[in-house]
């Protein structure tokens, strides 16, 4: 029998960052995947920004972007009867983050030491080539084990550890690996949830089947600027509607997403011809229907088992939340997990998993509806004569490019949704008797409020405070810079073995943004208390935060 102290169900992305997240912790891990080889698919096209920014913290950021779209490139979203025109909307505002090119972005970033924008923008890669660096990264790492062509059959808990039975698809060979905690990142047919008897919290099929084709091209750069394909071009003319993805421009992948499969006596390549508007050269990959979901299980785990990723929610790609959503539990999860299994953490730590994440899940979905509902309402003006040289075909065109210039940029411009999250219901995160501010899914606000995201600011010379942050401690951020007025907190966590880094930060603009005179910050980022005094007693502070 194999021991280790993580089992991890599924080695996609979400699987692969618990693994590397562990590790980040010292904390020794196993992946079973039953696929032979990282995914061969586009899937996904963002890592949003806020994932970015947990891939920074984990050391694989940069290994990320050299592997994806150009730092110089655009990341505009057009509206347009046909790839090669006419457009009648382009996304490209000069103002908003999501739309410059990673180059420009980091020049943003830097010159807006407000808090109001994220440390990393986002980056356009496909599934595809995201696996592979995080396979490359677990290679190298000796705390992590990885089988691919592996796959589970079953497991059993008990009060210390879970068994579970595994097997190699190829030979057949069957073998037992005990865990401390086994975590199923397998997707949304989870084996995992499935054992655990954890249904969804919604209906099915709400939307019906949509198809997709995987194309590659060489000659579909040539017909956007600059050789340049952008990000997205939703595409709507007669008879025909749907979205041409570009995951990354320096490549000749192609996606195109359409509501329905192809019409009878229509060819996939017919549908291509119509979404491009001119006859270019392409192969075609792959292509098939599948069914977007708005679905959340009702719970994310039981006892020594966890869930995350895929297994816990499907969503419509529509806002680019569900991989992100996920790498989010996975790092929220795996500094759980550590501090259990090094002893400082209590019994409330691993229940905090469930109540933090899953109210973010069901959030999420409620977005990425609003997003879907945007896409299809921003079509309705279509009609038959749009295309014509009319005053009533103009007046159509410009209809759409009014109600696509309204509706689409919420799937875009939701630094809200990425990073504003708060966790309210925790029972890790101290009271905060403040006046919340308020949330928007499209502005995010910022602030310290306990449950909030820390956010990202530089220090006087220059570094980014999350940078001065780890993921092995919680760090105690302090304005006032006495020793002797910390001293109580640090003893506290000291008496229970609870890691703590204290930065004491001199910067005058930084402590207003940060609103507090002290501010604790968990290993995952998120403020967990803060005050303008430390009490003489900080046993519960600290009892609180590590679910004591």
């Amino acid at each position: 029998m194999k021991n280790t102290q993580v089992l991890i169900i599924g080695g996609g992305p979400v699987g692969m960052t618990l693994a590397l997240a562990l590790s980040k912790l010292n904390i020794k891990s196993v992946i079973i995947n039953d696929r032979k080889t990282t995914t061969k698919h586009p899937k996904l096209d963002v890592v949003n920004c806020r994932s970015m920014e947990i891939y920074r913290q984990l050391g694989l950021a940069d290994a990320i972007r050299s592997n994806g779209n150009p730092l110089d490139a655009n990341q505009f979203v057009a509206y347009a009867t046909a790839a090669s025109g006419q457009f009648l909307s382009v996304l490209n505002n000069d103002n908003h983050l999501v739309y410059q090119s990673v180059a420009d972005s980091n020049i943003t970033i830097r010159s807006t030491n407000d808090g109001s924008l994220p440390l990393e923008n986002m980056q356009r890669i496909p599934q595809m080539h995201l696996e592979p660096v995080l396979l490359n990264a677990i290679e190298k790492d000796a705390n992590i084990e990885c089988h691919f062509g592996w796959s589970m059959f079953g497991f059993e808990q008990d009060e210390t550890a879970v068994t579970a039975l595994v097997q190699d698809v190829d030979t057949g060979k069957n073998q037992h690996i005990r865990a401390d905690y086994l975590i199923g990142c397998d997707g949304p047919n989870s084996k995992v949830r499935n054992f655990l008897n954890i249904d969804y919290d919604n209906t099915r099929d709400l939307i019906g089947e949509l198809f997709i084709i995987h194309f590659q091209s060489d000659e579909i750069k040539d017909l956007y600027p600059n050789q340049q394909p952008y990000w997205h071009t939703w595409l709507c003319r007669p008879k025909f509607s749907g979205l041409l993805v570009s995951p990354d421009a320096s490549r000749n992948d192609y996606v195109l997403h359409r509501p329905f499969a192809p019409r009878k006596n229509e060819t996939i390549e017919q549908a291509i011809d119509t979404a491009i508007g001119k006859k270019v050269n392409y192969k075609i990959i792959q292509s098939g229907p599948w069914r977007p979901q708005f679905l959340v299980a009702k719970s994310f785990g039981r006892k020594r088992v966890f869930i995350a990723g895929d297994a816990t929610h499907q969503y419509m790609p529509t806002g680019g939340l569900g991989m992100n959503t996920g790498v989010v539990e996975a790092h929220n999860l795996a500094w759980k997990l550590a501090a259990m299994l090094n002893g400082w953490g209590g019994k409330k730590l691993l229940d905090s998993y469930e109540a933090e994440r899953l109210p973010i899940a069901k959030r999420n979905r409620e977005h990425v509806k609003k997003c879907a509902a945007a896409v299809f309402e921003a079509q309705f003006a279509m009609n038959d004569t749009m295309l014509e040289n009319t005053p009533e075909a103009e007046a159509t065109r410009q209809t759409l490019k009014n109600d696509f210039n309204a509706k689409l940029p919420r799937l875009y411009e939701s630094l809200g949704v990425e990073i504003g999250y708060r966790y309210h219901t925790s029972p890790v995160i101290c009271e905060d008797k403040n006046t919340e501010p308020l949330y928007d899914e499209r502005l995010y606000i910022p602030t310290t409020y306990c449950g909030s995201r820390l956010p990202n600011a530089f220090d006087e010379d220059g570094t980014a405070v999350f940078d001065l942050l780890d993921y092995q401690n919680m760090t105690l951020l302090d304005f006032v810079g006495s020793s002797e007025s910390v001293k109580p907190l640090i003893d506290a966590a000291a008496k229970v073995q609870m890691p703590l880094k204290h930065i004491a930060l001199k910067d005058k603009h930084l402590a207003k943004i940060y609103e507090k005179k002290y501010v604790l910050v968990r290993p995952d980022q998120h403020v967990c208390w803060r005050g303008d005094s430390i009490p003489s007693d900080c046993t519960h502070i600290i009892n609180t935060v590590r679910g004591h």
